[in-house]
């Protein structure tokens, strides 16, 4: 009897075994995507387009105002006007500068460290965030940064 009941017990460790998620690796993740976003930073949020082009490449859209990095140069748009400068003038404390900022150290080698099949966790200049993502696309979910109260939700990604 006991030995069936070994046998029975390798054959269920061995199918459970089979049958763990895999997780993902930082290079799985989707980093150019054009999607909406419900981002939350202190007490406010805003609903942003965000289309990442690359590293370096973003523009964050909300119903006023549009950020738009482009590599080697920064600009706003407003009513259908634009500014263009060479440096970025916001503040760092302004949401759209922060969640690219996170946004962009997803790039990093070996910046994130597995948590789950669909969590990563990461570290930029001492503080800590979570990125979940759909395991099947690579999509992003969700950013968080507890310790500055920024989260982002995305969704309805384009193809």
């Amino acid at each position: 009897m006991r030995k069936w009941l070994a046998v029975l017990s390798l054959l269920l460790g061995l199918l459970l075994a089979g049958c763990t998620e895999r997780g993902m690796t930082q290079e799985e993740l989707l980093l150019t995507f054009r999607c909406s976003a419900a981002v939350t930073y202190g007490e406010e949020t805003f609903d942003c387009r965000v289309e990442r082009q690359g590293l370096g490449v973003v523009t964050i859209e909300t119903s006023l105002v549009g950020y738009h990095w482009r590599g080697e140069f920064f600009s706003q748009t407003c009513a259908g006007l634009e500014s263009v400068s060479a440096d970025c003038p916001l503040p760092e404390s302004c949401f759209a500068v922060r969640l690219n900022r996170y946004l962009d150290d997803l790039h990093r080698k070996n910046a994130l460290a597995s948590v789950s099949a669909d969590s990563f966790q990461g570290s930029l200049e001492g503080t800590d965030y979570t990125v979940r993502a759909d395991p099947a696309t690579g999509r992003l979910l969700e950013l968080s940064v507890p310790q500055i109260g920024l989260t982002a939700r995305f969704y309805d990604y384009e193809p």
